[in-house]
């Protein structure tokens, strides 16, 4: 009996918990009708599951879920919302889709998924959206995808994966996936091959490929003859060289196909020199004509130049012959005596400097950099294995003047670990997996010019980080994973260039924080979730003062809703605080406004002065009214009263006046005596009222 109770009681249990609430009809969530559609939106619900809600069943809805809670979606997540049309997942800290997660959603057209921390796609990933054409997942933490991921996505048409970490696109990912529009901009892709990628989306109308780390070599042939055959336009942006070294900076489209594989022709170019900077030639990212240290030579490998622009007459001569010439004696002895095994080395005039390059060489610890070399001044360690760089592995290295450890995996850096560095001016650091930032990382680089931290997974930069740089002067943190900056970060720090974009910035202070870029020629912010609430005011203020000289980029709005993607410099103030802006407050009621906030009477407490204000002054106004009245009375009745007494006092006057003076002479009479303090007698004549001497 007591087994029957208990199945009974687990049934009803399970009976109840299966119960679901129609997000509308209870009013758990806004839905509203706009232009037609149905918009049910549940922003900011705290929901993390979603079991025991239902949507709208008689009628088609956009399902608006972003700013939740959703970490994770497990199987038939979205099983109650099978009318839903589009679904918004954006800001939910979403880590993991169980395959199943969208089952039920066969009518979906658009998911949005972006801005969240997804670091994969598995292969049943998106299975059940059979009807899905557009999908945007930027800025998410994407590094592996399933080849069969898109398989069954036969209607996709929009994929936006633009702002991840993903380093290659798998084989045969777009087969039987109609793609016309593809973003891939701020990823860690070297090279796209026609065979098994490119050659699956003849239909492409629009590809973006920005902010890739471009290796321009013999691979990407098939890239450049692929863009010169798609519609005109439809390439948006540009495909810079990364690499090699000889070709950074270079736009793919202008780059020709033996610059691009000269080892077709027989050249050895392992050995070729980087092109000598122009004095004129852009020394970063950003498209200003100034140079930050024109006296001083450009640096010659590294990762964060992106869109520089170049002279092209300067790519040309570093393509003939230098690199076969005869090495004189003393440089081959050199090679011989300091060159690292596997590495290829240049000597530097005049000072018989050494440019070490051991690009792509499978190092996976500076240790492996053997022999040693001497007088180094150029390292280039890009793109190689290398996890951490410890204290000891640099120590020798005192002349050195640029180092490159740009896309490797590296994600600590000892303390210390650069003090004898203290020639160093340019550090790439860019493409690894650093995700803290420190002082003790930097100590004894005070003569670092340029650093390059963009593409790592950076959220955190302690006080103070800076200050062991103090002649810093280009700073590159784009494509990370930040949110904020410390307070007085940048104080001490002259910097002339500096690149935040696309990050996890809602605002930035002015005060103590940007107002210390005293030096600052040019900025770049674009690709951030802007807030464009009050506090971002004084952010646009300071960006208006600068310009769009100063600031090179766009600075759109992520939130609120009806400001999407408006650059927030051209909004009034009064739109973005219409709280401060639109409904000043005097004084006194601010603070009676406030009193009753404070004491939880109401919510909107700016509107509720004029309210309070006028019952209270209705009432005095009737005071002081009455009071005013009766005042008057009073001194009418007053004014009356005196006359009357007047008259009476005049009829009575003579009386009045003898009475008076006889009690005089009475009283004079008895207290003076009749005689004076001579001894003359004085006395008052009363009949006649005068005063005689006798």
């Amino acid at each position: 009996m007591l087994l029957w109770i208990l199945m009974l009681k687990a049934a009803l249990c399970v009976a109840i918990g299966n119960v679901t609430r129609d997000i509308c009809k209870e009013q758990i969530c806004s839905c509203n009708e706009i232009e037609g559609d149905l918009h049910v939106d549940c922003e900011k619900k705290s929901f993390s599951n979603l079991h025991h809600l239902t949507g709208p069943s008689s009628q088609f809805y956009h399902l608006l879920l972003h700013g939740n809670s959703l970490s994770r979606l497990f199987p038939n997540e979205f099983a109650n919302f099978y009318n839903a049309v589009s679904l918004h997942l954006e800001n939910n800290g979403l880590h993991d889709i169980v395959p199943g997660a969208f089952l039920g959603l066969q009518l979906v057209k658009r998911l949005h998924i972006n801005n969240n921390k997804l670091r994969s796609f598995k292969k049943s990933t998106f299975i059940g959206l059979d009807d899905l054409e557009y999908l945007q997942a930027d800025f998410n933490l994407l590094r592996d995808i399933d080849p069969a991921v898109f398989r069954d996505l036969n209607k996709l048409e929009v994929l936006i994966l633009n702002d991840n970490l993903i380093s290659a696109l798998p084989n045969n990912v777009f087969q039987h996936v109609p793609i016309t529009h593809l973003d891939l901009r701020g990823n860690r892709i070297k090279t796209l091959p026609y065979e098994g990628i490119l050659e699956q989306i003849p239909g492409i109308a629009e590809v973006l490929l920005e902010d890739n780390p471009w290796d321009c070599n013999c691979d990407l042939v098939s890239l450049k003859e692929w863009l010169e055959n798609i519609p005109h336009n439809a390439l948006i942006g540009r495909v810079i060289c990364e690499a090699p070294t000889r070709l950074q900076g270079n736009d793919l489209n202008e780059t020709s196909e033996i610059d691009l594989c000269p080892s077709e022709n027989g050249m050895d170019t392992s050995l070729v020199a980087p092109p000598i900077r122009d004095q004129n030639a852009n020394t970063g990212p950003f498209p200003t004509s100034s140079k930050i240290n024109s006296e001083k030579e450009s640096p010659t490998p590294g990762s964060g130049h992106k869109g520089r622009s170049k002279s092209r007459e300067n790519w040309q001569l570093k393509t003939k012959p230098t690199a076969t010439a005869t090495v004189n004696e003393r440089s081959e002895k050199l090679y011989n005596a300091s060159c690292p095994r596997s590495c290829s080395c240049k000597l530097l005039e005049p000072r018989q400097w050494l440019r070490v390059n051991c690009d792509s060489k499978k190092i996976e610890t500076l240790v492996d950099v053997k022999p040693r070399p001497l007088n180094v001044h150029e390292l280039n360690l890009r793109d190689n294995s290398i996890t951490a760089v410890k204290k000891n592995q640099l120590y020798g290295l005192q002349k050195l003047n640029l180092l490159d450890l740009g896309a490797n995996n590296i994600k600590s850096v000892e303390n210390n670990t650069f003090q004898n560095l203290t020639e160093l001016r340019w550090l790439y650091m860019d493409k690894n997996y650093l995700d803290t930032l420190y002082m003790e990382i930097f100590v004894g680089l005070q003569t670092l010019e340029y650093l390059s931290l963009e593409y790592n997974d950076i959220h955190l930069i302690m006080a103070g980080t800076f200050n062991p740089m103090p002649n810093l002067r280009v700073l590159f943190l784009n494509n990370n994973l930040l949110k904020s900056l410390p307070m007085n970060i940048f104080l001490g720090v002259s910097l002339s260039q500096i690149s935040l974009h696309n990050n996890y910035f809602t605002f930035i202070p002015v005060a103590h924080l940007l107002d210390q870029l005293v030096s600052i020629i040019k900025i770049d912010l674009h690709g951030n979730p802007w807030n464009c609430s009050c506090s971002i005011v004084p952010f646009k203020q300071w960006a208006e003062k600068l310009g769009s000289e100063v600031i090179v980029s766009d600075l759109q709005c992520e939130s609120p809703e009806e400001l999407w993607k408006r650059d927030f410099r051209s909004i009034g103030n009064d739109i973005l605080c219409p709280l401060l802006y639109g409904k000043i407050v005097p004084t006194s009621l601010s603070k009676n406004s406030t009193s009753s906030a404070d004491a939880g009477t109401h919510s909107n407490s700016y509107l509720e002065p004029s309210r309070v204000s006028i019952s209270v002054l209705v009432p005095g106004l009737l005071l002081v009214f009455v009071t005013s009245a009766f005042t008057v009375v009073g001194m009418l009745v007053f004014i009356l009263r005196n006359r009357k007494r007047s008259k009476r006092r005049e009829g009575n006057s003579s009386a009045s006046e003898i009475n008076s003076l006889q009690t005089v002479c009475d009283s004079t009479y008895w207290h003076s005596g009749p005689y004076h303090a001579d001894g003359s007698h004085r006395g008052y004549d009363c009949g006649t009222h005068s005063l005689s001497d006798q």
